[in-house]
């Protein structure tokens, strides 16, 4: 049996698209009035869209969404730091959170998660799901000083669970940063594709299993 299950956080652990989506339509109520020609609804999609799943920088998205819908540019300032303020009080997790946690627990299988982005907001997402308390090694790229797909933060990852890369199974959605680099850094890897997408064709072959629910990841083991 794996000694350790590693994690990724962003749409693995964590629904960020609803969350988003969810932090979004309050934020558009409080700030209606300076965000434009624009109803509720189409400010959510297009912001979604815009963000492609976390990958535009907040300091650019906001100017770019407000002047496409003709808001009050001054507000940028003002939206980003409301989104880094209050975004992680709805955090949402994935379904069968908790019971993988316990059942790894029980199992006395050592746990991380591996997780790009910047070091306050992921800790703040963290500790709202309940993470922090629970999973006893959690590196975030920002403070590690590289992100994933870079070997080292998978490797650092194990060493901190007293585990061998091999010795551990990579959970993630990523094909590219999650489960390539995992592979890379020598450790076994399990896609999680809960809308069943295909696997990127301009990508070398998948080289685990795929799980469609998070409760598969007990299954592995």
């Amino acid at each position: 049996m794996s000694k350790c299950v590693l994690f990724d956080l962003d749409e693995t652990l964590f629904d960020r698209t609803q969350t988003l989506r969810q932090f979004l339509t309050t934020q558009f109520v409080r700030f209606q009035d300076k965000l434009g020609n624009t109803d509720g609804q189409t400010w959510v999609d297009r912001f979604v869209q815009m963000d492609a799943r976390g990958a535009t920088p907040k300091r650019d998205l906001y100017p770019a969404i407000l002047k496409t819908f003709g808001g009050a540019a001054a507000a940028a300032v003002e939206l980003i730091d409301d989104y880094y303020e209050r975004s992680a009080r709805h955090a949402i997790t994935m379904p069968g959170l908790s019971e993988v946690l316990s059942e790894l627990e029980a199992r006395r299988v050592r746990v991380g998660v591996v997780t790009n982005g910047e070091a306050a907001l992921q800790t703040r997402t963290l500790d709202a799901l309940g993470l922090i308390a629970r999973v006893p090694v959690i590196l975030i790229s920002e403070t590690f000083g590289q992100k994933k797909p870079a070997p080292a933060i998978f490797t650092a990852a194990a060493r901190d669970l007293g585990a061998a890369p091999s010795e551990c199974i990579f959970v993630g959605d990523n094909p590219e940063t999650d489960i390539l680099g995992a592979f890379q850094a020598n450790m076994l890897t399990a896609w999680f594709n809960p809308a069943g997408e295909p696997w990127p064709i301009n990508l070398r072959p998948n080289p685990g299993p795929e799980l469609r629910q998070l409760r598969d990841v007990v299954r592995l083991l």
